[in-house]
């Protein structure tokens, strides 16, 4: 989702590490090489208005000679509501609220102005980025059977797949299901319908008990209607279909953000084929022997679950190679010919294809808008026009603490971005009870830096 991506805040020029250490008070660099250093140490940090974690990087140059930049992985919901369940893809927003918490942060552990104004939004770019799509239903049954509509979708198009590419985690309500397609989008489709419990092992990692419960109890009454399915994009896929939009400040521009999205979504449709108009039935017979004879064998076979098995011994009739007999040509050619004619793929087993329904209801859906109905959950809505609230509060609230959890650290440069150690012992939080109290008028535009 728009709220979780992972931004390179690149400095105006490298710096040599020894001076980014002095200069951003903090001991980046705990493995050493000679007189060198080898990977930056990734902080964890705590939002002090929800108390929802995220990680910041160091990234070297590949000579891991200069400090080149910073990289943010964040969940921006988290840290400034509490709460995810109703969001807008806003982009160019989420990474000025993501540097927003980087700056604060630098300047709360003394680093001087004048090297915090090095980090700007124009120089920000993209290496990963989660787009939420909400499509809502009339009931949280429908929105169960359109899930598991889509996970049988899932398991029907990829059955060549092992399992842990298409996995699906918890059952009924909770079940969560999994798409990850070598140089494609990731998928991830569920229903929201209560806070994460596994998220807390480590400390509450979504801030939703900076929401009050009452509250919280109302925003999933409504979020269980909707099926949230969340499409990873990757900087590779950002440079090869959109290059220019690895660049954050081209997001601000709506109609290019819209249009991404919009082909990002039409990219699942495609890995899902839905476009195409599948036989989920077996030929009638006046329509099967119109077929050429030999199609009408094969599919014979195809129906029966044996396009892949030889003829039986003694088997007296016509032997037609099976598939894995076949050249790549032979079966470019016979699954080309077979589609034409009777709309089969004939490398999905029929068990399969046979599944494969219309889904008419999976188009792109527009942002969700609450109704006057839930007007006090309007405050907990990612949206625009909640922006300046949110940048108002981040902005009073000093942003940021280190947070410590209790695992071992480990380094990062430019080409590996995780870790985990920060940098200074964590502040005890005081609970934060929500935002819909706050009367804050909204402002016309956000400036870049």
């Amino acid at each position: 989702m728009c709220d979780s991506p992972g931004i390179m805040y690149f400095l105006k020029k490298p710096m040599p590490y020894k001076k980014a250490e002095k200069f951003f008070k903090c001991n980046f660099w705990p493995s050493f090489s000679g007189d060198g250093v080898t990977g930056g140490r990734m902080i964890t940090l705590m939002s002090r208005v929800t108390e929802a974690k995220f990680e910041v990087t160091p990234c070297l140059d590949k000579a891991k000679e200069n400090l080149i930049g910073f990289f943010v992985s964040i969940n921006i919901p988290a840290c400034v509501i509490g709460n995810n369940a109703f969001l807008h893809i806003l982009v160019y927003e989420s990474a000025k609220i993501a540097m927003t918490f980087l700056k604060d942060y630098l300047k709360n552990i003394g680093v001087h102005e004048k090297y915090i104004e090095l980090i700007k939004l124009r120089n920000a770019f993209i290496k990963s980025l989660d787009l939420t799509y909400l499509l809502k239903f009339n009931s949280v049954e429908e929105a169960v059977a359109m899930r598991d509509e889509l996970e049988l979708r899932i398991n029907s198009i990829y059955h060549y797949l092992p399992t842990t590419k298409r996995p699906h985690v918890g059952e009924d309500i909770s079940r969560s299901v999994y798409l990850d397609v070598r140089n494609h989008l990731s998928l991830l489709a569920y229903i929201k319908w209560q806070d994460n419990p596994g998220k807390k092992k480590y400390g509450l990692y979504d801030g939703a008990d900076s929401v009050d419960p009452e509250v919280k109890k109302k925003i999933y009454s409504v979020s269980k209607y909707g099926l949230r399915i969340e499409l990873k994009i990757t900087e590779a896929y950002l440079k090869k279909n959109h290059s220019d939009m690895m660049n954050v400040m081209e997001w601000k521009d709506p109609k290019k953000s819209e249009k991404v999205i919009a082909d990002v979504f039409q990219k699942l449709r495609s890995m899902l084929r839905l476009d195409e108009d599948f036989r989920h039935n077996k030929h009638r017979s006046y329509d099967f022997a119109k077929l050429d004879e030999n199609v009408q064998k094969f599919l014979t076979s195809y129906y029966a679950g044996k396009e892949n098995c030889k003829n039986e011994e003694g088997d007296s009739s016509e032997k037609l190679p099976t598939l894995d007999e076949m050249t790549k040509n032979q079966r470019y050619e016979l699954k080309k010919k077979i589609y034409e004619k009777t709309r089969i793929d004939i490398s999905i087993p029929w068990k399969y294809h046979k599944r494969l329904k219309a889904m008419d209801w999976l188009v792109q859906p527009k942002p969700p808008v609450l109704s006057k109905k839930y007007r006090e959950l309007w405050p907990y809505v990612f949206n625009r026009r909640n922006m300046p609230m949110f940048l108002k509060k981040v902005k009073n609230a000093g942003a940021v603490w280190a947070y410590k959890p209790n695992v071992e650290s480990q380094t990062s440069d430019v080409s590996d971005l995780m870790g985990d150690e920060p940098c200074v012992e964590a502040v005890a939080a005081k609970p934060y009870r929500g935002i819909g109290s706050l009367k804050i008028p909204n402002l016309a535009n956000m400036a870049d830096d």
